[in-house]
């Protein structure tokens, strides 16, 4: 009993600096929503060019996402991840240094190539570590860590702002610090074991491994939602802390800690509707994802018309119970009957591909459209409706939770 535990606790170490490592990194990227106001007033961005500043950390993917996990697949997890946590503090040095806007958008772009490159070492190292049942659970804690670390991350980045006396490159420079930190850590304690599913690796050759993952329906349908969510997350993180200090006066610790608070309930609705999710039906399934989808849409649109913080906490909380709905897509590339562990990688960033469209899509329509129209306000109501693509896939998705055959045909 005691030596189960040991193996217990140790697989839970490794996947536990893996998440944290990997989510720290993420949150860097996404924080700079709230240095946004900072970085515009210094190098005299126009809204647009603040759009695609947002948008910058995902472009790279969409074009490198698929090409990268199935060349990146093929090496192992520990290596992958120390050279990708290297390279990410690389380009936040890059950035908190750049002289013009130029350097600083290549070196958030770098940022966000390198950032998601690593997604496929969780998809090698899980099957090495867990058993497939319980693969909704692990990606569960790893949403929650998510949410606890981003939405603290949001919460910290005003307060750094503020003792750094405004300047953003030193926030830059701390996130810096902190993710080699993390690439030192992980070089030492970071492990990895041989998995009986790797002894059976794709035949076939290596472009009828992509000729599969592109034939698995079901990432498209996971994938089409994660995009509609992710136009309405990237552009609220991006902008709404602007509409909030420009409209209400709402200092940025505040929309900061709003926005955070959504995230960080989002980590803990993960979990709760993953344990949901694996003891329910097929349709009741397909209804929790639709509802949630709903959910996100109506929130997104209420914060843009609401100018009261404590509601506005309410309406957050809620709006991240509504992304509950993220480790049980993303576990979907785990449970597809028949698929392979390689084969997992490459179609775990295909979905991340289609969610990174929407992250590129969302800020980018945000300031296109605040151009257009000339309010910032009516821009993200616009685009807060994006979401809804989640009932299409609830309606469209077979939901399972293991590494279960199709259901037999009601016809």
């Amino acid at each position: 009993m005691a030596r189960l535990f040991d193996v217990f606790a140790h697989r839970w170490a490794v996947m536990g600096l893996w998440f944290v490592a990997s989510v720290f990194g993420i949150m860097m990227a996404i924080a700079v929503g709230i240095l946004l106001p900072a970085i515009s007033s210094e190098l005299d961005l126009t809204p647009r060019q603040q759009g695609f500043f947002g948008s910058s950390a995902f472009v790279g993917n969409l074009f490198l996402a698929l090409p990268l996990s199935w060349w990146m697949s093929r090496y192992s997890p520990k290596m992958l991840t120390t050279v990708t946590l290297a390279l990410g503090a690389i380009f936040l040095f890059v950035q908190g240094s750049a002289a013009s806007f130029a350097i600083l958008l290549i070196g958030r772009l770098g940022y966000g190539i390198v950032t998601l490159a690593r997604e496929p070492a969780r998809a090698l190292l899980m099957p090495q570590w867990f058993a497939p049942r319980e693969f909704m659970a692990v990606n569960s804690v790893y949403n929650a860590l998510f949410g606890i670390v981003v939405g603290g991350g949001l919460f910290a980045t005003p307060f750094i702002l503020a003792r750094a006396g405004d300047n953003w490159r030193t926030v830059l420079y701390v996130f810096f610090t902190l993710l080699t930190i993390l690439t030192v850590l992980w070089m030492i304690l970071g492990k990895e074991r041989a998995n009986d599913r790797d002894t059976s690796q794709e035949s076939g050759g290596e472009f009828d491994l992509l000729r599969r993952v592109l034939g698995y329906k079901d990432l498209w349908i996971s994938g089409f939602g994660f995009l509609g969510a992710s136009v309405g997350w990237s552009a609220f993180l991006n902008f709404y802390p602007t509409l909030m200090l420009e409209a209400n006066q709402v200092s940025l610790n505040w929309s900061g800690a709003i926005l955070g608070v959504g995230i960080l309930s989002g980590g803990i609705a993960g979990i709760a509707l993953s344990n949901i999710v694996m003891a329910i039906g097929s349709g009741r399934r397909k209804n929790t994802i639709q509802a949630l989808g709903v959910l996100m849409a109506v929130s997104y649109f209420a914060m843009t018309l609401v100018d009261s913080v404590p509601i506005l906490f309410v309406i957050s909380a809620l709006n991240g119970i509504a992304w509950g709905f993220w480790p049980i897509l993303n576990s979907v590339p785990f449970y597809l009957p028949g698929i392979r562990t390689r084969e997992v990688a490459v179609g775990l960033s295909m979905v991340m591909t289609l969610a990174s469209l929407g992250t590129v899509l969302g800020p980018s329509l945000v300031g296109i459209l605040q151009e257009q129209i000339g309010d910032l306000g009516s821009a993200l109501r616009i685009v807060s409706f994006a979401p809804l693509a989640l009932i299409v896939t609830g309606t469209l998705l077979h939901i399972r939770t293991d590494l279960e055959p199709d259901p037999p045909s009601a016809n």
